[in-house]
Formats: structure tokens, C-alpha cells, sequence
């Protein structure tokens, strides 16, 4: 479970790829947000030939290589953070690049698109990190069946209270009708962990109204100028005066007042604006080949990926696919399909 040292709650400040792939700028971002009362800097780190199908996705795959930084350059940010004394995550969307990230995280950030990337996962249950998860995109049977692949992993993860997990709605922008803040104690209740909220809105009131319904962690992405229109991301950012101006405000929350707001207890389900944009398709992976196979062959770690977009086989499936037998040639960067196993 994460707590913070001076904060009534724990704070992310997300600065993903606001940076744009500009190492100075990502440099600047940090500084900048270690002046905060922030608890955490976070950021998305990647390649993009182990994020997107080039040949399923183009648009998306050439967006990411355009946002990219250097290994080199994601490691000498880690180091300005953890010598301010603030904590440093990050997502990982390589799995290769997991353990070089190992002594400097505080914990691994899952994000609601590799919710069933169980191949990712896997590698971060290795590490023996606390792992936060947001849930966005998901229903409570999608969490259920994270939660049983962890305990069946790595049983520590569940036993040892070393999961959170944010409710999230992946649209950019979030209209604040579809944020749903009282799944945030649901999942609590039901699942018996810590829970936060991912925040995808504009401003900062929804992450404020937030902590009536019991988040304990709020991740927020931090932008030095939400008003940039070249990337969408800045749009639902903050900045230090709005972290100073959330915890303002905060403060003035009564405590008995929070978990008593009545509302309908509807279950989790996929908003309309996330149907909207599409995001399960662009966000979830799916199995994909990286090298040719033969038919009759079996599939082998060696030559099993996972990727985005969702176009065949959910990723969730990557333990269960291991030696079984293809039933015709398939071309390395093909996306696995279910009629590829049929006899």
C-alpha cells in the first residue's frame, strides 16, 4: 500500500510522454514538478516496436516513435527524481525493460490498456514491486481474473496488501458525467484493497470530489502548460498551482462526510465515451507473432508478442497458447487468430 510522508493522500503526478519526446523538455517537466507537493513523478516508458503493430496500427505506431525518448534519457530522469527525494514509477510497456527499471521505481504503474497483459505483469511480479493498477476499460470480472493470474504468480502480491488499484475512464478528456466516482469504494469493498482514481478530466474538481468517495491515491497528469495544443495530453493536466489549490481544498473536506454519499451502485461496464473513441481496440493488446511459424509447429515464448491494437487473441490468453500447434504458415508481425488452432 502506498502512503504519503506529508500528504493527507498519496499524489502521482503523471508526466507520460507530455514531453513529447524532447529530453530537455521531459528534464524541465521534472524539475519543475519535484518543486510540487506531488509524492510521485511518473512517466511511460517504451519502444514502440514492443508497444504497437506497425502493420495493424500504423497511425499509432508512428504517434508513439514520434513521443519516444532514449533508454539512456528515461534512466537519467529516474536519477533527478530519486535524488529530490521524490518517488519515481513508471509505465513500462516492454517488458524487456522492467528489471533495468527495478532500483528506481517505487512501484510499477499498470495502465488500464495492459490490464490483460498478463505477459508484462508476469515480469513485474518477478521484481517483488508494489504494483498499481488502473482499471479503466475493464468490468469486475476483468479484475477478478487480474487478481486470481497475480495470486497465482505470486500469491506474496495479494497476502502482502502490495496491490492498489485506481478507478479509471481512459476517454481524453473525460466528460466528468462518465467518471463514476463511486465505483472507487466498490472496488474497494469488493476486492479488498486500496484504491485511488486515475483522472482524465479537465481541471481539477472531479479529482477533489474523489477523495469524498475514498480514493487514497490520485494520479493526475502534469503538464508545465495545459493550454498546449500539439499533444492531447496536456489538456487534462495540472500544474504546481493546481496541486498546491487540490490540496487546499482538500482540506476542507469533512471526514465524516466521506463514503456516505448515496448513489445508485450501478456494476462497471465501459463508458459511452471510451466505446466513443474506440479505446478498447487501441489501448488493449492482442498475441502476435514474431517470427514465422510453420504449420504443425508449436508456439514458443521465442516467437509470441503482445501488442496493440485488440485484433485477435486478448493477451490475457499469452500463458495458455504456449505449445499448441498452428494449423497453417503464418508470417512473423501476424496477429494470432483463434481459427489458426482449429483442426
Amino acid at each position: 500500500m502506498l502512503f504519503s510522508k506529508s500528504n493527507p493522500i498519496y499524489l502521482i503526478a503523471e508526466v507520460g510522454s507530455n514531453h513529447e519526446g524532447n529530453f530537455k523538455t521531459a528534464r524541465r517537466l521534472f524539475k519543475e514538478c519535484i518543486k510540487s507537493k506531488a509524492d510521485c513523478i511518473k512517466i511511460q516508458v517504451y519502444t514502440p516496436d514492443n508497444l504497437v503493430s506497425k502493420k495493424y496500427d500504423p497511425k499509432r505506431f508512428k504517434h508513439f516513435s514520434k513521443l519516444k525518448l532514449k533508454i539512456s534519457d528515461y534512466i537519467k530522469l529516474a536519477k533527478i527524481c530519486k535524488k529530490s527525494g521524490k518517488d519515481f514509477s513508471a509505465s513500462i510497456w516492454d517488458k524487456n525493460l522492467i528489471k533495468p527499471f527495478k532500483n528506481y521505481v517505487k512501484f510499477y504503474k499498470i495502465g488500464s490498456g495492459d490490464l490483460t497483459n498478463y505477459e508484462i505483469i508476469n515480469e513485474i511480479l518477478k521484481t517483488g514491486k508494489p504494483l498499481v493498477i488502473s482499471v479503466g476499460l475493464s468490468n469486475f470480472n476483468d479484475i477478478k481474473n487480474f487478481l486470481n493470474f497475480i495470486f497465482e504468480k505470486n500469491k506474496n502480491y495479494i497476502l502482502k496488501k502490495k496491490i492498489s488499484i485506481l478507478h479509471c475512464n481512459t476517454s481524453y478528456p473525460t466528460p466528468p458525467k462518465d467518471s463514476r466516482l463511486y465505483l472507487i469504494n466498490k472496488i474497494k469493498k469488493k476486492f479488498k484493497v486500496q484504491t485511488g482514481f486515475s483522472d482524465h478530466t479537465i481541471g481539477i474538481k472531479t479529482m477533489i470530489k474523489a477523495i469524498v468517495f475514498g480514493a487514497q491515491i490520485i494520479e493526475k497528469h502534469y503538464s508545465l502548460n495545459p493550454e498546449r495544443k500539439t499533444f492531447r495530453d496536456h489538456q487534462i493536466s495540472c500544474t504546481n498551482k493546481d496541486i498546491s489549490k487540490f490540496f487546499e481544498k482538500i482540506k476542507k473536506i469533512n471526514k465524516k462526510k466521506r463514503y456516505k454519499i448515496k448513489t445508485k451502485m450501478q456494476d462497471k461496464f465501459i463508458s459511452s465515451s471510451e466505446k466513443k473513441q474506440n479505446n478498447l481496440y487501441s489501448f488493449r493488446r492482442s498475441l502476435y507473432l514474431k517470427k514465422d511459424i510453420k504449420k504443425g509447429e508449436k508456439i514458443s515464448l521465442k516467437k509470441l508478442t503482445s501488442l496493440r491494437p485488440l485484433e485477435g487473441i486478448c493477451a490475457s490468453n499469452f500463458f495458455k497458447i504456449f505449445g499448441k500447434k498452428v494449423n497453417q504458415n503464418i508470417k512473423s508481425g501476424s496477429v494470432l487468430k483463434k481459427s489458426y488452432f482449429k483442426d
